[in-house]
């Protein structure tokens, strides 16, 4: 059973940031600690979306960068850890990092910031869906709460495959 794209969602959570270099280390301060959360996710082998619980660890690990850290499980029988790290480039403003934790290896991600919403390219190491690619959202507006959902293209259709809240 193939939960990719609830563990490539959790990857995006530590690249959050506020831009470029000014505000950096605020905005990452956003997601620094312990995060619990949960919500939907659809496995490519079951017909509906399936439950998930999750607990995360956020690091910042300097002023442009941030690692994340946890374990999700689904249906009481799955359990996987997950990781990532991501850096911003003050110049470009943009985010870039490795997550690991996916059965596909290790996933490329690659995006900006806009807003109070980190909008990131997810790139698998193999076909999920109908492409390697998928579209990361993640939104906090600077409470002790995010939202993060994963875009896969599903028969040529944008279709939301992972919606997760977590709160501190």
């Amino acid at each position: 059973m193939k939960i990719l794209p609830l563990l490539s969602l959790l990857a995006l959570v530590p690249a959050l940031s506020a831009g470029p270099a000014v505000g950096a280390t605020d905005y990452f301060s956003r997601y620094d600690g312990a995060w619990s959360g949960g919500g939907s996710v659809k496995v490519e082998q079951l017909p509906s979306a399936t439950s998930v619980s999750c607990k995360v660890d956020g690091n910042r690990t300097g002023g442009r960068s941030f690692a994340l850290s946890g374990r999700c499980r689904a249906m009481l029988l799955m359990s996987r850890d997950i990781g990532a790290k991501l850096s911003l480039d003050p110049r470009t403003g943009v985010y870039r990092g490795v997550y690991t934790g996916s059965s596909s290896g290790p996933a490329r991600l690659v995006g900006r910031l806009k807003g109070d919403t980190l909008d990131l390219r997810v790139t698998w190491n193999r076909v999920i869906y109908d492409d390697n690619t998928a579209r990361m959202l993640i939104r906090n507006h600077g409470g002790k709460a995010f939202i993060m959902q994963v875009v896969e293209k599903i028969d040529g259709k944008s279709v939301v495959v992972s919606n997760l809240s977590f709160r501190r």
